[in-house]
Parts: structure tokens; sequence; C-alpha cells
């Protein structure tokens, strides 16, 4: 953390020109009308390419929830005429490297491969995703491992929360339950339900795309036309705005452990809504900062009563949230709570101070540059950029922003955001004095 710090400092007062100044950030599209990001980087014979697909889990229907995470889980196990096993030894061959995640609202795919490589790399990953297999021996091992998962999950006090809270904010919206699934369902999922999340998850139409190394244009756009050639186009809307609950004070489950869980929402903030930043900040302060936030200082630092506290703002597709959580001994974590809730009380009231709000800028706007530490990270950054609506000079601008923001500005969005009448907070464990 302090090497970390003292590189902040350095670009910051010493006017050390960010690694990202120069990006050169091309806004290209391929014949068939797909947009993409470029930025052509020939130091070094690679290519990162990263794509998001919108949608993600929340494309699941209830009686089939899980398939989506399933049917991603088994994106690398086999493709056109390769089974498992061929489908690794080929892409271990070529020394490329494949991807595939997903999450509530999108589900991305991130490649690395060799300059030199790249045709057979193309084929390999546009096999994997137009022409999954789903083979039985496959998707049997697959399925042990994701209910092995969720058995666990059961166990985990953590997970257990974290759901719980989730059920409770979120109602009968999909984001309410578990992206992985249940047993039932799981056990119930059949290749054609397979074959239909692929269908309504991978979608031409729907795509955020970033590539970042040793390429140009026209290779660019030719790669990704060969790519998507046979990615279909939307078929099934995204789902609507999820109907929250914010005011729904604590919930006590019980579970033998020696420490309790906690954790805790309130009302997000939308990335588009024009206090984001502010709102961005004071979370720094309070509760995202690691060891300098507010709560690690009262809550850790001076009582002991945590090893970490946290707080982020949560966006998503269709809902926002302001999430915390913490954990702290049985005996114990009723006090912690009561610190936690005077000082959200304390910050809607009071604000930061100037001092903390210096030194929040520093380290926002010199931490920021640290993240373009190579074409992985970049192409990752970039796509996701496009998926939130931003524009390329949002890079050049972002810390402008940061800058420009004054004290009173957080005093006004937390006077917004932090209040208790639209809050919820789910403990599990054996706490006392609740």
């Amino acid at each position: 953390m302090k090497f970390l710090m003292a590189i902040v400092l350095m670009l910051v007062f010493f006017g050390v020109k960010p690694m990202y100044a120069d990006l050169d950030i091309k806004e290209l599209t391929t014949k068939n009308g797909i947009k993409f990001w470029l930025v052509e980087e020939r130091s070094l014979p690679f290519i990162s390419l990263e794509m998001r697909f919108r949608g993600g889990t929340s494309m699941d229907d209830y009686e089939s929830r899980g398939a989506i995470n399933f049917m991603t889980s088994l994106l690398e196990e086999g493709s056109g005429s390769l089974n498992a096993m061929s489908f690794s030894q080929e892409r271990d061959r070529i020394a490329a490297s494949f991807e595939f995640d997903v999450g509530r609202d999108d589900l991305s795919v991130s490649a690395k491969f060799l300059s030199e490589t790249r045709p057979k790399a193309t084929e390999l990953l546009r096999n994997a995703l137009t022409k999954p297999r789903f083979d039985m021996e496959a998707t049997e091992r697959v399925r042990k491992q994701i209910i092995s998962v969720i058995e666990s999950d059961k166990k985990n006090p953590r997970k257990i929360a974290q759901s719980e809270l989730l059920k409770l904010t979120f109602l009968d919206h999909l984001y309410s339950s578990s992206e992985l699934g249940d047993k039932k369902t799981i056990n119930s999922l059949k290749r054609d339900d397979l074959i239909r999340a692929h269908k309504i998850s991978l979608n031409s139409d729907r795509v955020s795309i970033a590539i970042v190394g040793d390429i140009g244009e026209q290779e660019a756009i030719q790669m990704l036309e060969e790519l998507l050639r046979d990615v279909p186009k939307s078929t099934k809307a995204l789902p609507g705005r999820a109907a929250s609950k914010f005011n729904l004070g604590m919930k006590v489950i019980d579970y033998p452990s020696p420490q309790s869980v906690v954790f805790f929402t309130l009302q997000g903030i939308k990335r588009t809504d024009p206090n984001f930043f502010d709102a961005f900040v004071m979370n720094h302060i309070l509760g995202g900062a690691g060891f300098n936030s507010r709560l690690m200082k009262e809550i850790r630092e001076k009582r002991g009563l945590t090893y970490s506290v946290s707080t982020s703002l949560t966006q998503y597709d269709n809902a926002e949230l302001y999430l915390g959580m913490f954990q702290s001994s049985n005996e114990k974590v009723s006090i912690a709570i009561d610190i936690l809730k005077k000082e959200l009380l304390n910050m809607a009231e009071n604000g930061v101070s100037d001092e903390e709000l210096l030194g929040a800028k520093k380290f926002l706007i010199g931490a920021y540059p640290l993240r373009f530490d190579g074409n992985v990270r970049i192409a990752k950054i970039l796509a996701s950029m496009q998926f939130m609506g931003l524009s390329k000079d949002y890079i050049k601008s972002r810390n402008d922003k940061i800058r420009a923001i004054k004290s009173s500005d957080i005093a006004l969005v937390a006077k917004k955001l932090l209040s208790f009448e639209d809050f919820t907070i789910v403990v599990v464990g054996k706490p006392e004095g609740l």
C-alpha cells in the first residue's frame, strides 16, 4: 500500500505524464455494422480482445434459473469437431487464452493470442462462440461442479447474507435469486435448455468490443467479421427495471458461527446521474478507501471490532445499490452496527472536511493511470466504457470531474443517499444484543 501511495504522489505532484494519455482509440465499424474500439500497440506481438454481451444471467427464465451460467461454463468444453480435451490442447498449442464469464447483466469473453496465430485463434474462438458441443460427459461434469458450489454457498455465512439481502431488496426480479440457480433447476436442465440459453446470451447487436495490440484497422475489421459471422442477433427482449425495496430494517439469520456477517444496502445512484462523481468520492471517504476510510478508522483501528469493512456504489442495468459489508464477533457486532449507523448519519448531516476531500482527490486522480498497465487491462477498461455508454474521451475527462468536486457537492449527495428511511441490514450468525 505504501508503494502504491508513493507512485500516486509522484504522479500527482511531479506531473508525470499518465501512461494512458497517448492512447489513440479508434472507433471503427465492421461491414455488418458492429462497432468496436481499437488501440494499436505494436511493441509486443500479441493481441487482447474483450467482448461484453449485454443481458447476462438476468436473461434466464424463472423455471430454468442458472441455465445461462451453466451454458457459459461449457463454452470452453468443446466446440465444432473438437471435444473438451482436443479444444484445450489446440488452444494451448497456439498459446492462446480464452476466458468466459457471466454476471447479472453481461456475458464477457476475454481472449489473448499471438499475432502470428491470429487466424487459428479466431477460428477456435468463433467455434466456441457459435458451435458449442454441450457433450454429455462435459455437461454432467460441469453440472456436478455447479451443484457443489451451490451446496457450499449454503454453508457460507457471507453468501447467505448477500443472498438474503438481494432477495429482500429485489422481490420477484431475477436479481433476487442466485445466478447459479438451485439444485432443483440445475438437475432439471436439458441440452435444449443450454442451446436456448446460448442463443439468447450471445447476440451481435448487443456486444461491446475492444481490441488492443499488434493489429491494424483493416485486420481488426476482418477478424471481427470472421469471428462474429455466425453470431445471431437478439430474439429476446432485455429484462425490465427492477422494483426495489430499501426500507426493511434489520433481519437476523441464526447461524452457528463465532462471528456475525453483516451486509447492508441503501438506494444507490445511476452512473449517468449528474451527481455520480460526488457520490463516488463520498463513498471513497466513507468506506471505499481501505484502511484510510472513515469506517475502517472508527470500527477497526479505534475499537478493533472488525478486520475489514467496505462500501461500494453498485450499478446494475436495472437497479442501483449502495452496498456495504463487514463481520465482527457475535458479542461485539451490535456495537459495530451502532457505529456504522452513527458514521452514516454523521456523513449525511456534516459531509466531509476539506482535508478529507483533498486527500481523496489526490489518491483517486493519481491512482487512475495505474489501471492502464498493459494491453489486457486496457481492453477490459475500453469494453466496459462502451458497455456503460461512455465516450472514449472519458479517459481524459474523468480526473477533471473529480478535481471539480466541492465539499458542498458531497454534502448534498450524502444527505440524499444516506437516509435511514431507506436502509436494510442482514446479519448472519449468533449476534448478541440485537
